[in-house]
């Protein structure tokens, strides 16, 4: 059994965050907060002082492993790590399992991300560029013998689903943003293998050509379509919806009169001068301020279908002009 420990930012406090195998009923086992997801559960501890992290996450810690002892499963502490998110460089704490110690790592593998204790996605990138180099090695091969056609599919089959994973989280609509830029030219350099093109060849015209979004304009979409069913939700679906943190507000529902603001249809952006309390407030600000972004005439369909549709083409018809 494999056992991963990480934590992630909670404001101003300090985090601790605990990956063990899912049993139903573990949610019963601690105190914190538990997420769960296939065989992975996320634990996540926080406490105003160093001091009282120690002694709540070791706490913790201890009341699963004794929980697993009872089901007659032992955790691996030779694959067991933990990582403090805020305040960054502070003082050590030491976790045990038994006798043996576990190790501290500044990043840990989450579904499929690399969640770095500075809160950047680095590594998250550069771990996408890795698995896209075999599938760039296969298309210098294969567009020798394949029509456009087939090569288009390859890509939605091996490329896009490496684009898309957790896109909402690592991603940018922002071009100045540096972190970003090995993976776009990546991608476009993988445009011009599918179409056989010299290594200069401007992309823009051929993904739209293709009805290719770019890393950038994916992510807006990608934002975009997570965001619309909690901005128009379906009220047979919620019973069924699980704990989110998506808390939209509209701007309509700030103001007791209708201003020019409110009747586009957007949605309130907390003060962005402050610092956010947590993470959950970063993305709210950011997925907000990617949804204003977008004609009033997108932002009021209701239906989803129809709304990923419509925004697919008009990203695609504003990609002509980059």
């Amino acid at each position: 059994m494999q056992t991963i420990t990480h934590g992630i930012p909670q404001g101003s406090t300090l985090s601790t965050t605990f990956f063990l195998l899912y049993i139903n009923d573990i949610i019963r086992t601690v105190k914190s907060k538990v997420f769960t997801y296939a065989d992975d559960t996320t634990l996540i501890i926080t406490a105003a002082t160093i001091e009282d992290l120690q002694t709540l996450a070791q706490s913790e810690l201890s009341n699963l492993i004794r929980y697993f002892h009872a089901k007659n499963l032992v955790p691996n502490p030779t694959k067991t790590v933990y990582s403090i998110f805020y305040p960054r460089n502070s003082a050590q704490i030491q976790l045990t399992i038994g006798d043996n110690t576990l190790q501290q790592d500044p990043a840990a593998k989450l579904l499929g991300l690399m969640v770095q204790d500075d809160i950047k996605h680095h590594q998250t990138i550069n771990n996408i560029i890795k698995k896209l180099q075999p599938i760039i090695h296969s298309f210098k091969h294969a567009n020798k013998i394949l029509p456009l056609r087939i090569m288009r599919e390859l890509y939605y089959t091996h490329v896009y689903p490496h684009l898309i994973g957790n896109i909402s989280i690592w991603g940018t609509n922002e071009r100045s943003k540096t972190n970003i830029q090995p993976l776009f030219r990546t991608q476009k350099k993988i445009i011009r293998l599918m179409t056989n093109l010299p290594p200069r060849t401007h992309t823009n015209p051929i993904m739209t050509e293709l009805n290719i979004l770019n890393i950038f304009n994916l992510y807006t979409l990608r934002v975009c379509i997570e965001m619309h069913p909690f901005i128009y939700p379906n009220l047979k679906e919620q019973p069924n919806r699980p704990e989110h943190n998506h808390n939209y507000t509209p701007v309509s529902h700030i103001h007791d009169y209708p201003t020019r603001y409110s009747l586009q249809e957007h949605q309130f952006i907390p003060n962005t001068a402050k610092r956010p309390t947590n993470t959950i407030e970063h993305f709210t600000a950011q997925y907000s301020e990617v949804w204003n972004s977008i004609p009033l005439e997108f932002r009021c369909l209701s239906s989803r279908d129809t709304f990923k549709t419509a925004l697919k083409l008009y990203l695609l018809e504003k990609q002509k002009e980059e």
